[in-house]
């Protein structure tokens, strides 16, 4: 069977993409702790409400709208984190 491109079930609003957020913090076994410690890490301050409504859909209480800026911010600075991390232990490894 042959690769197709599934079709596009939703339309895609860049000013609310905490749908997109929500499955890839599931997927990667994020939660909003981590979400805080790798923003702190990038020097950028979000208070826990404000990271905590990314994770709640349009119409629940505490809701806050995630821009795909936003989503690739926190993508990038998870990224840092973990590469950071990752480049350490790989490091400590070495040096034994």
């Amino acid at each position: 069977m042959n690769y197709r491109q599934p079709p596009l079930n939703r339309a895609v609003n860049p000013m609310k993409m905490n749908w997109l957020w929500r499955l890839t913090c599931e997927v990667g076994y994020v939660g909003v702790d981590d979400v805080l410690s790798a923003l702190n890490e990038a020097g950028i301050r979000v208070s826990r409400e404000r990271a905590l409504g990314w994770f709640k859909s349009e119409g629940e209480d505490g809701y806050f709208p995630l821009t795909i800026a936003e989503l690739e911010q926190n993508l990038r600075a998870l990224q840092s984190v973990r590469s950071g991390s990752l480049h350490a232990t790989l490091s400590g490894i070495a040096g034994k």
